[in-house]
């Protein structure tokens, strides 16, 4: 019997290191790099551009002082930091590429923003036969600690605020703002859940798992598959039509598509799983509305 129990106690003992492990890897493992972005003004109104019919992708409008070419970097919530890529940044006087860092000075609209340590991502070719120059992607490094409003229904984004909107004052909730994520909760078929907003996941209204899919999704929905190439994976995405509504505080976001991904790596499978999250919501969710984002005090406002 003494043996039995110090068996027992050792698989506790075992576990309990696992798990703990586990735990300490992933928030490493997770966990951005210092925030080295030095942002100055407020940006004023700033036009959203989208790519692709069905707004696949978000861009802004990004200007670099003596060049009178207009640049764009995607607007991606999803990414932790600030990046520049590397073949289309080669190409630009203002920007100083040095092995995997860059040093640069540029604008969206009158917000400055500085870095000796913009990361490059090696995108492997050019972009100079494109229409639109897109030279990088936006992360949530230049949103923290700072106020900014994506107003989707009338186009525009405003960065770097020093007040929050009037409209936004009186209908304030808490987000989780946790490793440079935006994670916030919402009721979804009378459960709370916790989701990512991710923006570069643009065109889909909710990206999650089978299992949630399968049940979200309406029976006899006509299914849209795509695939699409990530640097790493083929990615499948599966889409069906949903009838169900996501409420955020007093907010009651229509969901009328449900999306799940096959070919995700096993790190990002595990990095949901170990989240808690439900999914990741795209801007496909909020075109209707406009979104305030509060990274110094987490709050969140939608009208």
């Amino acid at each position: 019997m003494k043996v039995l129990k110090k068996i027992v106690l050792a698989f506790v003992l075992v576990f309990v290191l696992v798990a703990l492990g586990g735990y300490i890897y992933f928030n490493q493992k997770f966990a951005p790099d210092k925030n080295y972005l030095v942002v100055e003004n407020e940006s004023g109104v700033i036009p959203l551009t989208w790519l692709g019919t069905e707004k696949n992708v978000l861009l802004l409008p990004v200007f670099f002082e003596g060049d009178t070419t207009i640049y764009y970097m995607q607007f991606d919530t999803g990414s932790p930091y600030t990046v520049f890529y590397s073949e289309p940044a080669r190409n630009i006087r203002q920007v100083s590429v040095t092995g995997d860092v860059a040093k640069a000075s540029f604008y969206i609209g009158k917000t400055k923003i500085t870095s000796g340590k913009f990361k490059i991502y090696n995108t492997g070719n050019s972009n100079e036969n494109d229409s639109l120059k897109i030279i990088g992607t936006v992360g949530t490094d230049l949103l923290e600690n700072r106020k900014t409003v994506i107003n989707f229904k009338e186009n525009y984004l405003a960065l770097n605020l020093s007040e929050t909107p009037r409209q936004f004052q009186n209908n304030l909730f808490d987000f989780k703002f946790k490793k440079r994520r935006i994670i916030v909760k919402g009721a979804l078929k009378g459960k709370e859940e916790q989701f990512l907003f991710d923006s570069g996941t643009s065109a889909y209204e909710l990206l999650t798992n089978k299992e949630v899919w399968e049940n979200l999704k309406l029976p006899h929905s006509e299914i849209s598959i795509e695939k699409t190439n990530s640097p790493d994976h083929v990615l499948t995405t599966f889409t069906a039509g949903c009838n169900q509504k996501i409420r955020m505080a007093n907010r009651e976001i229509p969901l009328n598509y449900v999306t799940y991904v096959e070919g995700f790596s096993q790190a990002q499978y595990s990095m949901m799983k170990f989240s808690g999250m439900t999914g990741m919501l795209g801007n496909r969710l909020f075109l209707n509305n406009s979104l305030y984002i509060d990274c110094w005090q987490s709050k969140m406002g939608i009208e």
